[in-house]
């Protein structure tokens, strides 16, 4: 692997692996697609052929696919490391998928293999994202059908956390020792002072918060922070490419998310991502397309 993928894969490896440790986390993740929300019939995906482009360390995603039918499912990732814990997870599935290692950018399938690719919340991590893009199209059936997950731009929030913080964390030694003590929860030092100098109201307060501060939060600043590329999306521009590029019926997933943290407050604004206020917090919010790649013209 090039330097930026041994980076992006090392972390996302440490960070994957900590979302599921519990059996709620795993289960919460492997029940994140179903063909309602994907406005498909509901044995859409008996004998297809899929593909999990970036499956990560657990295959959290090709268990979602092969739990609702798929006949085959081909996870793709770029270290070995993620052998062992995917044959774990997935061991009800055996027999049913196979584990490649190597980037999304160039896989080894042939042309015009898959009915369905699913490729959540990697591309916005890629060297070269159109490459992905490209590789895609490529290995799909006309006809087939892929999900993609990117982060949108804009934002009160979304460009504080990328266009401030990130840059700020790499070229100030201070606060990247402050934010290291945070994402990583190693703030005793940090809490012992922040306790002895406000009231007890205050500590009241802050002793409830806490309680909403939990492990999947500071995974998620930990992937924002640290990831090597974090690249954003406008969705108008995006789907004109795909367009361009070969795909079809393009139209966006809205999913309501769950969270026992913080971010519960913020939770409406994820499936309401069109309101003035998701608007304002998170600009273009998670982006998550469906489309399809275009059938052949059939020459006169």
């Amino acid at each position: 692997m090039n330097k930026h993928n041994l980076a992006t894969r090392n972390l996302f490896h440490k960070i994957h692996k900590k979302q599921i440790s519990s059996k709620i986390g795993f289960k919460n993740f492997s029940i994140l697609l179903n063909c309602k929300d994907l406005k498909l019939n509901k044995n859409y995906f008996k004998n297809k052929i899929c593909g999990d482009f970036g499956c990560g360390s657990t295959g959290v995603g090709s268990f979602n696919l092969l739990d609702l039918g798929a006949k085959y499912v081909h996870l793709v990732d770029m270290d070995k490391h993620i052998i062992k814990p995917i044959n774990r997870n997935l061991k009800k599935f055996t027999g049913k998928y196979e584990i490649n290692i190597g980037s999304i950018e160039n896989t080894n399938f042939k042309k015009n293999y898959f009915d369905y690719i699913l490729c959540q919340g990697v591309i916005h991590h890629a060297r070269n994202d159109k490459n992905c893009f490209n590789e895609i199209k490529r290995v799909l059936k006309p006809g087939g059908k892929c999900l993609i997950l990117v982060q949108g731009e804009g934002g009160l929030i979304s460009d504080f956390m990328l266009k401030n913080l990130r840059p700020q964390y790499r070229k100030n030694k201070n606060i990247k020792k402050f934010i290291d003590k945070i994402i990583y929860n190693r703030i005793s030092s940090y809490k012992k002072f922040y306790l002895n100098n406000i009231d007890n109201q205050a500590k009241r307060i802050a002793k409830f918060l806490g309680h909403f501060i939990d492990e999947s939060l500071l995974l998620t600043f930990q992937d924002i922070i640290l990831a090597p590329k974090y690249k954003t999306y406008n969705e108008k521009k995006l789907v004109t490419y795909l367009k361009k590029l070969g795909f079809g019926n393009i139209y966006r997933i809205k999913k309501k998310v769950s969270f026992n943290n913080l971010r519960k407050l913020l939770s409406p604004f994820y499936f309401h991502y069109k309101h003035e206020i998701s608007r304002a917090l998170y600009g273009e919010g998670v982006i998550i397309l469906m489309m399809t790649k275009n059938q052949k013209k059939i020459k006169k």
